[in-house]
């Protein structure tokens, strides 16, 4: 079990790590990485996941894993993964002080312009106070919420693809 979770740590690190890259490169590219632009960092989570669950199964001494423990590794994995990246995203943007907020109101504005025709006028000025209202918090603890629902979902098929049965007949 202690094995586990220092595997979920220390994938879920390095996982963070590359978002942060991630995060870094489309910030520095003019993109917000709340944006249309956030998908390039979807495949992290589950790499991470995928590489703590390999990891975890080659180094224990069992023939055969359970749904429950492969899922608990994966998903402790792209927990530990969201939580630093937002930790780390948060730090570096305040130490590095780098409006990443306003890029990202800014891309939120112009879709809002995009589609001024399909809004009402009072739905266009809700958008804008609701924009004028969001802070870094919000974003990343939306971020974090984000991730974790698509953990549990990447976590359900590495689960369902990756464990192995107890086998029937034992010799």
């Amino acid at each position: 079990m202690f094995k586990q979770i220092n595997n979920s740590i220390k994938y879920g690190f390095f996982g963070s790590i590359i978002g942060v890259v991630i995060f870094f490169l489309l910030v520095f590219s003019g993109n917000s990485p709340w944006g249309p632009a956030s998908w390039m960092g979807a495949w992290i989570p589950l790499m991470s996941a995928y590489f703590a669950v390999k990891t975890f199964k080659n180094n224990s001494n069992q023939d055969y894993f359970s749904f429950s423990i492969i899922f608990r590794t994966s998903f402790s994995t792209i927990f530990y993964q969201a939580m630093f990246f937002n930790l780390l995203c948060y730090a570096i943007s305040n130490i590095l002080t780098i409006n990443v907020l306003e890029i990202y109101k800014n891309e939120m504005m112009q879709n809002a312009e995009q589609m001024k025709t399909m809004l009402n006028e009072e739905m266009y000025r809700q958008v804008q106070i609701e924009l004028s209202r969001i802070n870094y918090g919000i974003l990343a603890f939306w971020d974090f919420i984000y991730k974790i629902i698509g953990g549990i979902i990447v976590s359900l098929i590495l689960a369902g693809i990756l464990r192995r049965k107890k086998p029937i007949f034992e010799n």
